[in-house]
């Protein structure tokens, strides 16, 4: 189970040579569109450029997928270089068309939606976009400088990782391990394992603590820089505008989720008792139970595809794809990205499933999240390019669903030991989606903002704001290690992609509310759920989540979905006190 990237491309050249000629064609419809007024044109034209971007985006998806499965190859480092440098005209390009659009009136901007109702949203969303756009001149250079900006510099972040290696004794015996394989051992049965494994992690990073700092407050200042020219009232307002949600609503999930924790708390403590020892942060993934569940990668596939099948049928044949095409690389090697992630960049190709599979349950959940991301990319190809892709905020819908589909159907295959261990699984997963993800966007929020203030933020600072944010979550119930201060250095999205994180605490309570709704109605709420995943990002978040009964402002909201976290801790604790 390995990407065969001659699916995509032939070769590298190949992948470059189509960049260039996409590149040419959208740079001479951008040239029409920057001279043409008449709305019926326009609305042509917006079209054809639309086709082009489209055909673009493969070369970005190969060049994405070649960097990924081999971070260390000069040719795969090069392929990526030379497409993102072809891709930040591209942009340069769509930035003269977005200026171009937003010059023209309301009337005439009416008149292209009346040619091609297929725009609407994109040409409400430039409407405003209007207060926060810049003149085209900036705008060309802030395109054409995304590859030299933050963009290219959180490379430095994600290069270093992914050619760790660790050195470890694991059972009597001196193993080299990647990224993937050490974060495994928090997993582990061996509570001294568990405690060297994550200490020898995080100490590695201490050691390139000069460039992980260096490189963070460059991307901050990068990013802030930005949010200020375009006339954001805070820097996470940037990336709310882009999520289509508003400060108010991001703050109030913000605010609720940090007032919860006593349902994480009352968790670890119950934890600790099972367990019979004081946890360290080490040993919150630990398992409840001695008995190390392992599923082998045809237990794992079997398991998800019938969750998916009992779901709907069509769903099940989607994901099933995957499999039968090979469009999953599955296990973890030196030089490959850490992590998880399915990607979709274009609709000219199917969407791509990366993991780092270790036979664990958690890896299966895993594989269920991506492969919910994957259904989502295969059901919004119906759209055009330019709506195939929602904000953030709904980014992580269906692969969380996924996980909810598959997690109820392995809870009645398994013992109550086994049951048991899966749903503290599912709870220790649900809160590093809200509590941990919280965590690191509160951490981000203090650190823009000091690094503001000061211009500069050193590692122990950082490390500083970062203990006092493991405080507030964990309170005195878990230990904190010195070393696990160190931990923001690890966290790819704050590098590559700030205030990402809270996108994940959104969507998990968002998937929580349309769960219970699946549960609450049944094959009824099927088709109304697959509609929304083919809508993509054709409308606002607002109106593809009302065509399913869901308001996230509503009074309430987030309340409600900590009360059916609060409710899963509940039943666990009570099965315990039934041994």
């Amino acid at each position: 189970m390995e990407w065969k990237l001659e699916q995509l491309f032939e070769n590298d050249e190949a992948a470059i040579e189509n960049a260039r000629v996409q590149l040419e064609e959208v740079k001479r419809i951008a040239s029409e569109i920057e001279r043409e007024n008449a709305p019926e044109r326009l609305a042509k034209l917006i079209r054809d450029f639309e086709e082009h971007m489209d055909e673009f985006a493969k070369s970005i998806q190969y060049a994405w997928m070649r960097y990924s499965i081999d971070t260390e190859s000069a040719e795969s480092q090069k392929v990526l270089g030379v497409i993102q440098q072809l891709a930040s005209q591209v942009h340069e390009q769509d930035a003269i068309v977005e200026v171009k659009l937003a010059a023209l009136d309301d009337s005439a901007l009416e008149e292209v939606i009346k040619f091609d109702d297929n725009y609407e949203h994109l040409i409400r969303r430039i409407i405003e976009r209007r207060k926060h756009l810049l003149s085209k001149d900036a705008e060309q250079v802030l395109a054409l400088t995304s590859v030299s900006r933050r963009d290219g510099i959180a490379k430095i972040h994600s290069r270093l990782e992914s050619s760790y290696t660790f050195e470890l004794e694991v059972d009597g015996e001196k193993k080299v391990l990647t990224v993937e394989e050490i974060k495994a051992l928090r997993r582990s049965t061996n509570s001294d394992l568990r405690k060297r494994a994550m200490r020898v992690f995080f100490e590695r990073f201490k050691e390139d603590s000069i460039v992980m700092t260096e490189v963070y407050n460059l991307v901050v200042k990068d990013y802030d820089t930005e949010s200020r020219l375009r006339r954001f009232p805070k820097p996470i307002s940037m990336m709310n505008f882009a999520n289509e949600v508003s400060d108010e609503v991001v703050d109030r999930l913000i605010a609720v989720t940090n007032e919860k924790t006593e349902i994480l708390r009352k968790y670890y403590d119950w934890k600790s008792k099972m367990l019979g020892e004081k946890l360290t942060l080490a040993d919150v993934y630990a398992p409840i139970s001695n008995k190390k569940r392992e599923f082998t990668f045809e237990e794992a596939r079997d398991i998800i595809l019938e969750s998916y099948y009992a779901f709907d049928e069509k769903a099940g044949s989607v994901v099933e794809g995957f499999f039968k095409e090979e469009r999953i690389d599955l296990y973890p090697r030196k030089g490959k990205v850490s992590g998880a992630y399915c990607i979709y960049s274009t609709t000219k190709l199917p969407p791509y499933v990366l993991t780092n599979f270790t036979n664990n349950m958690y890896d299966v959940m895993t594989l269920a999240h991506e492969l919910g991301h994957g259904l989502h990319g295969m059901l919004s190809r119906k759209q055009t390019f330019f709506n195939h892709d929602t904000p953030l905020t709904l980014a992580e819908l269906a692969s969380v669903f996924g996980e909810f589909l598959v997690f109820d159907n392995l809870k009645r295959k398994l013992s109550k030991e086994e049951k048991m261990a899966l749903i503290a699984s599912k709870i220790e997963d649900i809160f590093a989606t809200t509590f941990r993800q919280n965590m690191f966007t509160n951490f981000e929020i203090r650190a823009h903002e000091l690094i503001s203030k000061n211009g500069y933020a050193g590692w122990d600072e950082l490390s500083g704001i970062y203990h006092e944010e493991l405080e507030r979550v964990f309170g005195n119930v878990v230990e904190i290690p010195e070393w696990y201060n160190h931990e923001w250095s690890s966290i790819p999205h704050i590098y590559e992609t700030p205030f990402y994180v809270y996108a994940y605490n959104f969507a998990q309570c968002l998937v929580i509310a349309l769960y219970q709704k699946y549960l609450e109605e049944g094959k009824a709420f099927v088709g109304k759920y697959l509609q929304l995943l083919e809508s993509g990002g054709r409308h606002s978040p607002e109106e593809l989540l009302e065509k399913v009964g869901i308001d996230v402002s509503k009074e309430g909201f987030w309340e409600n979905a900590f009360e059916f976290v609060d409710g899963l801790v509940e039943e666990l604790i009570g099965m315990g006190n039934e041994q």
